[in-house]
Parts: C-alpha cells; sequence; structure tokens
C-alpha cells in the first residue's frame, strides 16, 4: 500500500543523492531533498540533476532550500550533511522538528572540540526522541549505479529502527538492524582514518600483506577505542565496523583514501582538501580521535602516526618506521 508521507533529506551531496535513490527506486514520488545552493535547488526542481553530485544520474525528485519545508511534510528525515556542518543545520532546523519526527544521522565523524557523536547534537539542539544513525560499506556511486549493498540502522527505539527498514530496505539495499548505535556511529567515524592511512600506502607501493596488517590493528584498534566508550565489539566485525573499513580503505572512490594519496604524494592536507573539492571526514577526525585517545589513555599507534602527519608535519617515512617499531606481544592485548 502507497506510504503518503514524504521522506526528506537535508543535504544534496554524494551521501544524500545516493539516499534518494535508494528511497525512489522503492517507490517513486516520496522524496524531498533540501541543499543550501538555490542554483543546486533550481536544477533539482527544473531538469532533475543535481549538478554538483552525479548529473548522469537523474531524478525527478523536490527540492527545497527552506528547512521548514522539509520537516513540515516530512515525518522521516535523514540528515546527510557534513559534521563540520551539523550542528549548525541542525539548530537551524530545531524550531521547525517535533518530539515525533523520526531523525537519521548519515554523517561519519565526531564534532571538533565536544567529540560528540551526531545523535548526541540531534539530541542536545533539539526537542526529537526518535533518533538514530545509519551506517556502512555506502559507496554512493556504487549505490545510484545499483549495485548491491548494505547498511545498519541503529537507535535505541525499535520503532525508528523498523520505519527506516521499511522505507530503505530493498533486494538491492539491504538494511539491517541495531541497538548499538555508540558503535555503529563510531565505527563510521573511525574507518575514514585508516581509508586515509590506505592511500598513503597505497601510494608508497606497498602490496597486500601491508594492506591486510593495517586494516586488521585498524579493527583491534576501532575494538579498543569503542569498548572505551561503550560499544559493543560485535559491532566493529559487521557492515558498519570492518565492512566499512575495507569499502572505504580499498576504493578510489572513496575521498578519505584519495586524500591520503595526496598525502603521500607531498601535498599539505590544505591542498589535497582543495583537490578532492568535497568533505573530507577523516581529516577532522583523525584530531578528535587522537585528542580523545590520549585523553583516555587508549593504545591508537595507527591513529596516532596519522595524527602526526597530518598536524605535526612529521615525515611520512618516520610516521611509518615509528609505527612499525612499536613493541609488539600478545595479537590481541587485555587493554
Amino acid at each position: 500500500m502507497p506510504n503518503d508521507k514524504k521522506i526528506g533529506i537535508v543535504g544534496a551531496g554524494s551521501w544524500g543523492w545516493a539516499i534518494a535513490h535508494i528511497i525512489e527506486r522503492k517507490e517513486k514520488g516520496r522524496t524531498i531533498i533540501w541543499a543550501r545552493n538555490k542554483e543546486v535547488v533550481h536544477s533539482i526542481n527544473q531538469k532533475g540533476v543535481n549538478p554538483k553530485r552525479f548529473s548522469d544520474f537523474p531524478l525527478k525528485i523536490r527540492a527545497t532550500d527552506e528547512l521548514e519545508e522539509i520537516f513540515s511534510e516530512c515525518e522521516i528525515v535523514f540528515i546527510a550533511v557534513p559534521t563540520s556542518a551539523f550542528r549548525e543545520v541542525i539548530k537551524s532546523s530545531s524550531k521547525y522538528i517535533q518530539g515525533d519526527h523520526i531523525i537519521i544521522s548519515t554523517s561519519k565523524g565526531l564534532e571538533r572540540g565536544t567529540f560528540k557523536r551526531m545523535t548526541e547534537i540531534i539530541k542536545e539542539e533539539t526537542c526529537c526522541k526518535k533518533v538514530g544513525v545509519i551506517s556502512g560499506p555506502n559507496l554512493a556511486a556504487e549505490i545510484i549505479n545499483g549495485d548491491p549493498s548494505g547498511a545498519v540502522v541503529a537507535s535505541l527505539i525499535r520503532e525508528v529502527q523498523e520505519k527506516v527498514y521499511q522505507n530503505l530496505h530493498s533486494p538491492f539495499f539491504r538494511v539491517y538492524m541495531s541497538y548499538d548505535v555508540v558503535g555503529v556511529e563510531l565505527g563510521g567515524a573511525l574507518k575514514n582514518i585508516y581509508a586515509i592511512a590506505a592511500g598513503i600506502s597505497d601510494y608508497l607501493g606497498f602490496k597486500m600483506n601491508t594492506f591486510s596488517l593495517l586494516l586488521s590493528r585498524a579493527a583491534s584498534e576501532m575494538v579498543r577505542f569503542g569498548s572505551k566508550l561503550g560499544a559493543k565489539q560485535e559491532t566493529f566485525f559487521g557492515l558498519s565496523g570492518i565492512g566499512d573499513l575495507f569499502a572505504t580503505a580499498s576504493s578510489d572512490l572513496s575521498r578519505n583514501r584519495r586524500f591520503g594519496k595526496l598525502i603521500a604524494k607531498g601535498l599539505s592536507p590544505q591542498d589535497a582538501l582543495k583537490e578532492i573539492g568535497e568533505a573530507v571526514e577523516g581529516y577532522p577526525v583523525t584530531k578528535a580521535v587522537y585528542e580523545l585517545s590520549e585523553k583516555l589513555k587508549i593504545r591508537m599507534n595507527i591513529v596516532r602516526a596519522i595524527y602526526n602527519i597530518l598536524y605535526t608535519k612529521k615525515d611520512i617515512q618516520s610516521a611509518i618506521a615509528e609505527l612499525l617499531s612499536a613493541e609488539v606481544r600478545e595479537e590481541f592485548p587485555a587493554d
């Protein structure tokens, strides 16, 4: 039976546009998307084309630059903006948000300075009670192309999980449900750091043994960090953990991996960001995770190496040498 309620997407970047494709494949005419840029809004409304993201894959959906329009017409709203803009957008939306809205974060990072997760920001800035996050190995280009993909929706409220499942799940986009909000959010944030490391490794000519070593130790760090913050260990072995880690670290569709390659090539972080031209969440989240891990005394050798390369201008070869000389004994130490 058709559902006459619209689904809102705040953010017309790569992932916002991919979510619109997922929704419209299930049932056309359901989606309203918000973009800050009036030219983007006009292009989508007039031609069905997002001029900045995947213009070869048009959609006949409605676009707006008014947040009120999104929240007045939609029960479920996906927030698909970079973490650096997340609080600002949520704060601007708060006057239109009601307690029974279902708000889902799709952003993969932590807020600078506060180390807050995006669902925490939603709860701080709004009266919304039905909050969740969706994350997984979701390279936008592959989703838009129709390749089989999957994600995890996490919320403390079962209704939120089920509503997202009902509206997104299909044979080509499988949705799994979880109560581990902390684990799903942290997995999405942490893997971006290791994707930068993978890009550096690849540019330097290291092969599969190195890549496998990197990913396995990255998974160990993710579990160590997440467990300290209250996440379930098993979450990091699922789609939002090693699933997302593998996709982001191994594909050049990943902005974070490409960023790592540019850093290894000799570009400064600022120049690498300019060349990519989109948000690279791994850059700010590296600083946030490093600072929090130091504060909580969590051993994160790879994170420390990437932090030193990006923020202290440490020579890459020196950082790698220091990383590889770190003492090891047990594969799974108690800490």
